[in-house]
């Protein structure tokens, strides 16, 4: 057995080793498999880590809880980190369903909205889009039917309004298992899946991954840095403007944004707006000022 070349390079980043030797970003690459023999000899072999290196990301930091962190149990994160998907092309990813996203991640319409919503019939199949093991596994708020999953590489992928789950907490998946089927429980008006994804806790748009009508991944792996996503590093470096921002101290806040709504900020951070109106003291109905500071976690 020998480790994967992206886990030597993480290894030396994560020492210090290979730390500052050059002017530019540090960049940390997370790969999404840690140990193989060749890929023409044991394929299988691929998905059966004997390190992984979404530990190093959440230092062995494990909620059957919450989607979310609080920001005193992570670590800082200023390196830029490239988390690679999956190590070959054509296999370790496979399309949750394939369908029409009727509402994408922080529409106009829906500022708040945190995920892809896509279109499907009642009943049909939602499998895991690549290995990892299931962190969550109940009903959830608004989300209805949940299924969380921890990937390898860190990044975490969430399954929502389901109509039935067909997995249990800590349980290892490959990419294709089933997941549960597609339905629409907790608060949704129509069928479909809700997917997310997410790094840290914080979500960022599926569909710079995933072309969900074609079932296809759009890339073999993305950056990260801050709140920001992108699959170009010179794009991540252009962009300035985090997708939000969420930490405080040790409480996490958000400011709130044209079109924000406590049910549309409860969702993006993963909690109830029960939770936040007992953290601010403030009522459900309570009309929100545009830049206002709510804690949404302590």
């Amino acid at each position: 057995m020998k480790l994967h070349f992206h886990l030597i390079i993480l290894f030396f980043l994560i020492t210090g080793q290979l730390l500052g030797q050059t002017g530019e970003p540090d960049t940390i690459i997370i790969d999404n498999t840690a140990a193989s023999d060749s890929l023409e000899s044991n394929l299988d072999s691929i998905a059966e880590n004997i390190f992984h290196p979404c530990d190093s990301l959440y230092q062995s930091t494990w909620s059957r809880v919450n989607i979310t962190y609080s920001s005193v149990k992570l670590p800082a994160r200023k390196d830029t980190l490239q988390i690679v998907l999956r190590p070959f092309p054509g296999i370790g990813f496979v399309s949750p369903i394939k369908g029409k996203v009727i509402s994408g991640f922080g529409t106009a319409r829906r500022p708040g909205h945190t995920g892809a919503d896509i279109k499907l019939n009642a009943g049909d199949t939602i499998r895991c889009a690549f290995d990892g093991q299931v962190r969550l596994a109940k009903r959830f708020s608004g989300y209805g039917n949940l299924v969380l999953v921890r990937h390898n590489n860190g990044m975490e992928t969430i399954y929502a309004h389901l109509l039935q789950m067909n997995v249990k907490e800590n349980q290892w998946l490959k990419a294709g298992d089933l997941i549960g089927l597609g339905g629409r429980t907790g608060r949704a008006t129509t069928n479909h899946l809700h997917f997310e994804t997410r790094l840290l806790g914080q979500p960022f748009n599926p569909e710079k991954l995933i072309n969900f009508e074609t079932g296809q991944l759009l890339c073999d792996s993305f950056y990260f840095h801050g709140s920001r996503v992108a699959t170009q590093l010179a794009d991540l470096r252009k962009n300035k403007k985090p997708e939000y921002a969420i930490v405080d101290g040790e409480t996490v806040s958000y400011s709130i944004r044209r079109g924000d709504t406590l049910t549309s900020i409860a969702r993006k951070f993963g909690t109830t707006v029960k939770n936040i109106c007992l953290l601010n003291n403030i009522s459900s109905q309570k009309i929100l000022k545009i830049g206002a500071k709510l804690i949404v976690q302590q």
